[in-house]
């Protein structure tokens, strides 16, 4: 499915596993959502094979909490948590947001300053990373590694959106990483 744009993605499968958008209505209730994927590999970690990755407005919504900024302006957080193995496995088209079982700490947090739809898209193209290699879901022993190389390739791709970093190329001349 790499023909496919971020808006239009609703799968990934690459040499790490795959990614499934979990459809809006599953997450209704959750009004806080743009964009929500169950990434699934057996790469990342030995007790776990699933993760989460959202997207969330931190805009003021009647009847939530305020969102906790990390720094003024910001205007979406990403998020990604491994699920509880004893509660999966997880089908993103039958999924649930209330319904995960997520483990903790929280694996990546990161938030920036952009657009609904620019937002969705970073996530696809997240999504799609962790499945190519170029990002990885779990820490492992490097969580501050791990969060430097989230926040690069976030940064790069909401400023250079047409060549983001978020997907693997063996072309040394294109930003990204090689493909494994």
């Amino acid at each position: 499915m790499t023909d496919q744009t971020p808006a239009e993605a609703t799968e990934w499968t690459g040499t790490y596993g795959t990614a499934e958008r979990v459809p809006a209505d599953a997450y209704t209730g959750s009004p806080a959502t743009i964009d929500f994927w169950i990434i699934t590999g057996a790469h990342w970690s030995p007790a776990w094979s699933q993760y989460m990755l959202a997207i969330l407005s931190l805009a003021d919504i009647a009847g939530v909490d305020p969102a906790r900024l990390h720094r003024p302006g910001v205007t979406h957080e990403l998020l990604v948590v491994a699920l509880n193995p004893d509660h999966g496995p997880y089908d993103a088209d039958k999924v649930r947001a209330n319904q995960l079982h997520t483990l903790r700490p929280v694996n990546v947090c990161e938030q920036f300053t952009t657009t609904d739809h620019q937002a969705r898209d970073l996530a696809a193209l997240c999504a799609r990373a962790c499945v190519d290699g170029v990002l990885s879901p779990e820490p492992g022993d490097g969580a501050g590694i791990l969060r430097d190389g989230w926040r690069h390739s976030i940064e790069q791709a909401l400023e250079h959106p047409r060549h983001a970093p978020l997907v693997a190329t063996d072309d040394p001349q294109r930003p990204g990483k090689t493909r494994p």
